[in-house]
């Protein structure tokens, strides 16, 4: 066995970054599967504000869909129907895991906080800011997470 010499192993070391990035790359979702979702999340909100009567009717089942269209996205068989390529399950740290359910919990206690006062059009504000939000910051979220060691 050889050892490499310098120069060697800093190329190997450039040869690991570049195969990462495009691995990373490869990985990322469309930048219009974004976009649509949050178009979807707006949609929702502007037809709960303007025609209730249909999401009373019809709301379960449009929210049960998004909902099994975005676990689909992320399984090893679901993610090829969608045009998706797979990627290896990687364990999460738990610092993320805590951040993300302290998250949670400070939205849910924040949206019990602003139905208790009443706020008028408060489900299409919301609707339309998390609707710009997954659609602007949803690609960069993403890459951070892949992108993340």
């Amino acid at each position: 066995m050889s050892v490499p010499t310098p120069e060697e192993a800093q190329h190997a070391l450039r040869d690991v970054e570049t195969r990462t990035q495009q691995s990373v790359d490869g990985s990322r979702s469309s930048r219009w599967w974004w976009i649509g979702g949050g178009a979807a999340v707006i949609a929702y909100g502007l037809v709960g504000e303007f025609a209730p009567g249909f999401l009373d009717d019809w709301g379960t089942t449009i929210v049960g869909l998004l909902i099994v269209l975005a676990v689909l996205s992320t399984t090893r068989w679901g993610a090829p129907l969608l045009g998706r390529r797979t990627q290896p399950r990687r364990q999460s740290a738990s610092r993320q895991v805590r951040l993300g359910l302290i998250g949670v919990l400070g939205s849910l206690v924040l949206m019990f906080v602003l139905m208790r006062l009443d706020v008028p059009h408060l489900a299409l504000g919301v609707s339309i800011v998390g609707g710009l939000l997954l659609a602007f910051a949803g690609p960069w979220w993403e890459h951070r997470m892949l992108a993340r060691r």
